[in-house]
């Protein structure tokens, strides 16, 4: 792996994966009537919406640090995009299993947690959200490697090794001469963070289309 090179270019890949969820994004949803069945529906939709939104906002921004080879900030967003792509595996394959079983009220319970879930109020919060590293353990027996490469980004997150020296310092000659910046042992941005983001994004792609098969499903059940 090389460490040196010229200033990383603009990923094409992360381009075209950001436009394809980019392409799903709707402005507004029509009103729907008090029927149950109606409202678990606009939570769905909402839910999607949010997500690729979420996704494209962290994809973007990650990059913008990875073309100016700042590894911390933009492998921490990389992170949120791949806890947020795990969380729609998880969620997509909780539905099915709830299909499967006709149930309507877990459904709506499931949906009701991915958009108004939280846990910092602790029991004053009824409605939990799932938690992010049992989903990314599901997404990583799904797609192996996908823990492994979520702990490597996890360390930028936090002040040591990855995340401190090897970001911003590099050291020469026994007498420790160091000079400092952003990224001055010029690692290459691809195998160093960007291709993790790629990997997330190419599933979020994978997943929203699946989602987006399974609405009518949801929906002939929520009647």
């Amino acid at each position: 792996m090389s460490t040196t090179g010229p200033p990383p270019a603009a990923s094409f890949k992360v381009d075209q994966l950001v436009s394809q969820l980019k392409a799903c994004f709707v402005d507004h949803l029509k009103e729907v009537g008090p029927e149950s069945g109606a409202r678990s529906m606009r939570l769905f939709d909402v839910w999607r919406q949010v997500s690729l939104r979420r996704v494209v906002d962290l994809a973007e921004g990650a990059e913008s640090f990875f073309l100016e080879e700042r590894l911390v900030p933009g492998c921490t967003l990389a992170r949120s995009a791949v806890e947020t792509v795990a969380l729609q595996y998880a969620v997509w394959k909780k539905l099915g299993t709830l299909m499967d079983t006709s149930d309507s009220r877990g459904i709506h319970a499931l949906l009701m947690s991915v958009v108004f879930g939280r846990k910092d109020k602790g029991d004053d919060w009824p409605t939990k959200s799932m938690n992010v590293l049992t989903a990314i353990d599901h997404l990583d027996k799904r797609f192996p490697g996908f823990r492994s490469e979520y702990d490597r980004l996890s360390e930028y997150a936090h002040p040591g090794l990855a995340g401190g020296y090897g970001a911003y310092v590099r050291t020469e000659s026994e007498g420790l001469s160091s000079h400092f910046g952003h990224n001055p042992l010029r690692l290459e941005m691809g195998p160093w963070g960007r291709g993790e983001l790629e990997s997330a994004l190419q599933v979020a792609v994978t997943f929203n289309q699946l989602l987006n098969e399974m609405r009518p499903r949801i929906g002939s059940l929520m009647v």
